[in-house]
């Protein structure tokens, strides 16, 4: 578990439950066939397949691998994404929600027979996932996705009662899915990967890309030479394509806590509506533990989101009756894109070499599968039959037309406004170890929090992304960026993209 100046930080259980990793950083220049930066289940897949197809491949991540949004995952293997399938079939046509129901579910059968054929222990099962919801208004809709889904390809039906310890309405149940230790799956995959000309590179970020063949990696350390270039970075860090205008963060919160196992409920659930709680349990040292996931809001948006946790805790004593101490608590960050389908594939259209993926909607195992899997066809110059619905550079203005005004109209809106509300200096004697605020030097905001010890640091408050003001984020103790979801420490090192610089330090106000 992560330790500093600000005293323990949250951690996921699949991290808190396996070894550290300590890969070596790049020196200097190396040579490949194809660099992906990231080093996520995206990546990380991309990466095998396509050394197994003969390319050497340098994985480059900035930090650890598997300890970004793979790593805080709530690690569900499904297609059932919520009630997509319906809005798909709007959007795309029922071949659109064809395509996309058997792209994710292929991506499960994937993952398994990788489990399978290279004897990867990490608590894969099979199991049912459910679309629940308590709300009698919600009954017509869930009808309508289990239509949507079965014409789609998969094996949904609406059941009017789930194994759980409380009512229901009704749910849509899927069956064929599976839950796993993220990890645990992936760890072996990057143990496999160096030698024959291949890397593993941590620590390591990159911090642009020149075009041309071959493209060159820059980075503090040194130089990765490669014919193509895959970001799978979670949102791409280069600004060419505008990802960042058509993805928008979303934050979201879980915990684990001991469960009699006797009350441990079967199958993956999510809810239907809003707050949205993520319900599944996992196998600690054999006994159950309850992880109760969701209640999700937009960067910046929530003062107090040590509240969020706090929720959750609520709904599981409430539904489940734990009154156990939580164990272990994390919040993760995804990217939405605005017609609920991620952007897979060249980077730009006149990027031939450079590919990228993102959007995953929170169901980023299966979707991440997905993406390398076309991504890895396009470098070895195979078709794919996924890559029409997925492209990057798609535009669905039917599908996608009213959210990407409404979005990228609320980020305009919080770049000026932010810069108008200000905390006063005065309340900088007020604040509390664990909290920060952004006050005004003159024409200057900076961003101040204060440590356990009682010490101030000051930083930027500007995003070194796209100039927005960042808010504090109490449950995790980092400045977030309320437009495209940079994160930043207390000192201002960067932990998240699609900033790629760090924010700069600063005198504290008088």
């Amino acid at each position: 578990m992560r330790t500093g100046s600000f005293g323990q930080m949250p951690v996921s259980y699949w991290i808190d439950s396996t070894p550290e990793t300590e890969f070596p950083a790049l020196s200097g220049e190396v040579r490949v066939d194809v660099a992906v930066l990231g080093g996520g289940i995206t990546g990380l897949t991309a990466a095998t397949l396509l050394k197994e197809a003969g390319k050497t491949v340098a994985l480059v991540e900035a930090r650890r691998i598997v300890r970004g949004v793979t790593g805080y995952t709530t690690a569900k293997v499904t297609a059932g994404h919520g009630l997509i399938y319906d809005d798909l079939t709007q959007s795309f046509g029922e071949r659109g929600a064809r395509i996309y129901a058997h792209a994710n579910q292929a991506a499960i059968e994937h993952i398994a027979s990788w489990v399978e054929q290279r004897g990867i222990s990490c608590d894969f099962e099979r199991a049912t996932n459910y679309v629940y919801s308590e709300e009698a208004k919600d009954v017509e809709r869930m009808q309508r996705e289990a239509d949507a889904a079965s014409r789609a390809g998969l094996p949904a039906s609406f059941v009017r009662e789930v194994p759980l310890p409380f009512d229901v309405q009704g749910a849509v149940a899927l069956t064929g899915q599976a839950q796993f230790h993220p990890r645990k799956y992936l760890l072996p995959l990057a143990q496999a990967l160096p030698g024959d000309g291949s890397h593993v590179l941590e620590q390591t970020r990159a911090t642009g890309v020149s075009r041309g063949r071959p493209a060159r990696v820059e980075t503090p350390r040194g130089v990765v030479v490669a014919d193509h270039v895959f970001l799978a970075t979670h949102i791409p860090f280069l600004d060419r394509g505008l990802f960042f205008a058509k993805a928008h963060p979303h934050r979201s919160y879980a915990i684990t806590a001991p469960i009699d196992p006797a009350r441990a409920p079967e199958g993956m659930y999510i809810n239907a509506g809003t707050p949205s709680r993520s319900i599944r349990t996992v196998r600690r040292d054999g006994e159950p533990l309850l992880l109760i996931g969701g209640d999700g809001h937009k960067p910046g948006e929530e003062p107090d989101t040590e509240q969020r946790y706090r929720n959750l805790e609520t709904f599981m004593r409430d539904r489940f009756g734990i009154e156990s101490e939580v164990t272990h608590r994390w919040s993760t960050q995804d990217y939405m894109s605005v017609d609920r389908v991620p952007y897979v594939g060249r980077l730009t259209r006149r990027a031939g070499n450079l590919y990228a993926a993102t959007g995953f909607g929170k169901w980023g195992l299966t979707n991440g599968t997905v993406a390398a899997l076309i991504v890895s066809d396009a470098i070895l110059g195979r078709e794919n039959e996924w890559a029409e619905l997925f492209d990057a550079q798609r535009l669905k203005p039917r599908a996608a037309a009213r959210r990407f005004t409404s979005e990228n109209a609320k980020v305009a809106w919080r770049f000026f406004a932010d810069r108008v509300r200000t905390d006063d200096s005065d309340r900088l004697a007020r604040l509390q170890p664990g909290q920060g605020a952004v006050v005004r030097r003159g024409t200057e905001l900076v961003a101040v929090s204060r440590d356990d010890a009682g010490e101030l640091t000051g930083v930027s408050a500007i995003c070194t992304h796209l100039r927005c003001v960042v808010a504090w984020n109490t449950a995790e103790r980092s400045w977030d960026c309320p437009c495209h979801g940079a994160r930043f420490l207390p000192d201002g090192s960067l932990i998240q993209w699609p900033a790629t610089r760090d924010l700069e330090p600063k005198s504290l106000p008088d």
